[in-house]
């Protein structure tokens, strides 16, 4: 009979991964069983030349600080960057610049009151601790009530709709609080926003906790999908870091693509035209440096779109034709024909739906199953630090 496993961890995401890094530290022997053929999850990136490309867009902030000590704690700060931030929104055919208060000032599809009225509310969420008092409030009603209509109508309505599909109306006003508040605290000495980025991409990340993990002698299981009923008889613990299944998600729909071309001076745009097929058109190398993808650019189009969504039913280079062909649309130099590569990837559990009933999911169950994932992070958002900072609790719950 072989010898009973301490500790299965189902997903090598970066929670699973954190957890089992941990756990390994403190002498329990840990097995991870990764469904893919790679680790890293929403983390996870691709070889792109000699280095990595992120499947999905990420940044980190200044306030991150559990990511930012797990960095420092491998050995990788050297390779933790802070770089400016810089966004717009597109709207009404144009890009309009929105990375400050003077921006804000010159918006000028409001009126002088309603960006007035944008700043001095964006400002209170900023500056306000008191979140709990917004989680019965739908977003939509409070940004409108306080924001205006007007301000609802061309900046929030499109963020909530582009995010939460035909749930928008659902969410509560504690998430947008949360976006609001953590973007509001991670500025610079100069009051710019400033970002995080590690080179090579977060996959440097998920390598090293991988080395780490084995070296304390931990087994990684790829391309192996398991159920949690099967394993209980050959471990004393089960941690689950799968999607909940009592709590509704959507899929992330990204198409990624490398070029000749600088298309914008911005990192960040917001794309908030009726019509659209995604939602955000970032610029990855107006944030980093792009000598690390042999001098050309490096460009995200995202959305979130329900599991049933045509995006998740179509053929991916009829996704890419869709995504890019709009771009187009509302960047005129852009120009196919210096398109080097394009990568499609569908991730079918990227955001939970937080709505105004939202209940966090437990972490223990019966018969011993410990689950965690981020629909447990409320009211944030999901991100690097609290896929972080919820492994570090569970490691701790398991080592008292």
């Amino acid at each position: 009979m072989a010898k009973r496993q301490n500790i299965a961890i189902i997903g090598g995401g970066l929670t699973g991964l954190v957890i089992g890094y941990r756990l390994g530290q403190k002498g329990k022997r840990v097995v991870i069983f990764e469904k893919n053929k790679e680790l890293g999850g929403l983390a996870g990136g691709f070889k792109f030349g000699n280095t990595y490309i992120d499947k999905t867009y990420h940044h980190v902030f200044k306030s991150d600080m559990d990511f930012i000590g797990l960095v420092k704690e491998l050995g990788l700060e050297n390779k933790l960057h802070w770089h400016q931030g810089s966004m717009a929104i597109y709207y009404q055919n144009k890009f309009f610049p929105f990375i400050g208060a003077m921006d804000l000032l010159r918006f000028r599809p409001l009126g002088l009151i309603d960006r007035i009225r944008m700043g001095l509310v964006s400002l209170y969420l900023q500056k306000t601790n008191n979140w709990k008092r917004l989680v019965k409030i739908p977003a939509w009603k409070w940004m409108k009530k306080w924001g205006g209509g007007n301000a609802y109508k061309v900046v929030w309505a499109p963020l909530l709709r582009g995010k939460f599909h035909h749930y928008y109306k659902q969410v509560s006003m504690a998430w947008l609080w949360a976006r609001i508040h953590t973007r509001g605290n991670s500025k610079g000495t100069n009051g710019r926003e400033m970002l995080g980025y590690l080179d090579g991409g977060f996959q440097v990340l998920v390598d090293e906790l991988a080395k780490r993990i084995k070296k304390n002698g931990g087994k990684i299981i790829l391309n192996r999908k398991v159920e949690e009923k099967n394993l209980r008889n050959k471990f004393e613990k089960i941690i689950s870091t799968a999607p909940s299944k009592k709590v509704k998600y959507l899929g992330a729909v990204v198409v990624i693509f490398s070029s000749q071309q600088r298309l914008s001076k911005y990192y960040w745009h917001n794309i908030n035209q009726k019509g659209s097929p995604f939602l955000v058109f970032v610029q990855h190398t107006n944030l980093v440096d792009k000598k690390f993808y042999g001098d050309r650019e490096i460009y995200y189009l995202g959305t979130y779109t329900p599991h049933g969504h045509r995006f998740f039913k179509m053929r991916k280079d009829k996704v890419k034709k869709i995504f890019l062909t709009y771009l187009k649309k509302i960047v005129k130099d852009f120009d196919k024909t210096k398109v080097d590569k394009v990568f499609v990837y569908r991730l079918k559990n990227a955001q939970h739906v937080v709505n105004t009933e939202y209940r966090v999911p437990k972490y223990e169950e019966k018969g011993g199953l410990i689950r965690v994932n981020f629909s447990q992070i409320f009211p944030e958002d999901r991100g690097m630090n609290y896929a972080v900072r919820e492994a570090e609790k569970i490691a701790r719950m398991i080592s008292a």
